[in-house]
C-alpha cells in the first residue's frame, strides 16, 4: 500500500524538482520505517508485545502531543505582500526525526535532530539576506520522580547556526526543561523554561502548556509561547484544527554579522492519512509582528526591519504514529 501511494503522489509531483527531491527523501525513509515493522511483525508475539508497548509508553512520557514523527519534512512558502516591507516572500525547509532510546527502567532519551534553511526575499530584490541553515540535536532526557503524577524532562540542545555550518563561531548550546502534572487521564499540565545562547544574548522564555484530551475528537497539546495546536478529528484518516508557532532564531553570517529571526505564525491545518502510518499536511497561515535583525555585538542591533505581515503556505510530510490516550 506504501509503494503504490509513493508511485501515485510522485507523478503528481514530478514536475517540481524541489518537491520531488524532498518528498522522494521521505518516501525512502517511510518504507524503510514499514520494512522495519515487517521485521518486527515476524518476532515472537511476547516480545513484539513488549517493544510495542515500551515505544508507547516512552512516547507517551516524551510527547506533549498525541503523534509522534520518526521522519518529517516540512516546507513553508510566504507570499509576497501588498506592502513595500523587506522580508517576503520567504521559503523555509525544516526536515527532523524523534529517534527513541531506552536507557533502563523509566529512564529514556529521545534523540531529535533536524535540519533547517530560511532564504529570504523583499517585493523586488531577491535574497536581500544570505541564505541561513542549522543543524540542531536536542537530546531529551526523561528522569522518574517518585509521585507518578509528575514528570520531568530535560532536553538540551547543540546546534550550528549560520550561513556557513560549522564554523567556528556558529555554535550555540541551549535547552527546555519543564515538568508535567497529571491531572487525570488524557489531562497533563507543563510548565518549565527555554533557554538559548543566541548571538545577540542570552535567550530566556518561561513555558507553559497543557497535553489535554478535551473528548474522543478534540485535543488541545502544546508549550507556549513556541507551538500550541488544537487537533479535531474528522475519522481515522482525516484530522484538522489550528496551531500557533513563535519564531525566534539567530544565525552567523559570513562576514561576522549575526541575522535574527522574528515570526509569530497562527494556521490551520488538515491531516491526511493516506495510509495508516503516513501523514501529509496542507497548513495555509497568516505570519504577523515579523522583524529582521542584524547586529555585530550581543543585544546591539544595526538594522531593525519589519518583514511585512502575510499569509503563507506550509507543505509537511510525516511518517507518524499516532499514539491512544
Amino acid at each position: 500500500m506504501i509503494a503504490k501511494s509513493h508511485l501515485i503522489i510522485s507523478n503528481v509531483i514530478r514536475s517540481n524538482s524541489l518537491s520531488n527531491k524532498l518528498f522522494s527523501l521521505f518516501f525512502n525513509v517511510a518504507l524503510r520505517f514499514d520494512s522495519s515493522i515487517l521485521v518486527l511483525s515476524q518476532l515472537p508475539n511476547m516480545k513484539k508485545s513488549f517493544l510495542l508497548f515500551s515505544f508507547q509508553i516512552l512516547v507517551l512520557l516524551l510527547a506533549a502531543q498525541p503523534y509522534v514523527d520518526p521522519f518529517q519534512v516540512r516546507y513553508t512558502y510566504a507570499f509576497r505582500s501588498g506592502s513595500s516591507s523587506r522580508g517576503t516572500p520567504f521559503t523555509h525547509l525544516w526536515a527532523g526525526s524523534d529517534l527513541p532510546i531506552k536507557i533502563k527502567t523509566n529512564t529514556y532519551l529521545l534523540l531529535s535532530p533536524f535540519y533547517e534553511n530560511w532564504q529570504i526575499d523583499s517585493a523586488s530584490v531577491k535574497n536581500i539576506q544570505p541564505t541561513v541553515n542549522s543543524i540542531a540535536l536536542p537530546i531529551g532526557l526523561i528522569l522518574p520522580l517518585k509521585n507518578k503524577k509528575w514528570t520531568m524532562v530535560i532536553n538540551p540542545i547543540l546546534r550550528t547556526n549560520g550561513e556557513e555550518l560549522f564554523a567556528k563561531n556558529s555554535f550555540q548550546f541551549g535547552g527546555v526543561g519543564f515538568f508535567g502534572y497529571e491531572r487525570s487521564p488524557g489531562q497533563k499540565i507543563r510548565f518549565g523554561a527555554y533557554m538559548n545562547s543566541d548571538f545577540f544574548g542570552f535567550f530566556f522564555m518561561p513555558l507553559l502548556g497543557a497535553d489535554w484530551k478535551m473528548d474522543e475528537r478534540n485535543y488541545f497539546f502544546g508549550l507556549l509561547p513556541g507551538r500550541f495546536t488544537w487537533e479535531h478529528k474528522f475519522n481515522s484518516y482525516l484530522f484538522g484544527g489550528m496551531t500557533f508557532r513563535a519564531i525566534t532564531n539567530s544565525y552567523r553570517l559570513s562576514d561576522g554579522q549575526y541575522l535574527r529571526i522574528d515570526d509569530n505564525q497562527l494556521s490551520a491545518f488538515l491531516d491526511v492519512y493516506p495510509a495508516k502510518h503516513i501523514c501529509f499536511t496542507l497548513e495555509p497561515g497568516y505570519g504577523i509582528l515579523r522583524k529582521l535583525r542584524n547586529g555585530t555585538d550581543q543585544k546591539t542591533y544595526t538594522t531593525t526591519e519589519k518583514w511585512g505581515d502575510g499569509l503563507f503556505i506550509k507543505l509537511s510530510a510525516a511518517y507518524r504514529v499516532r499514539l491512544k490516550k
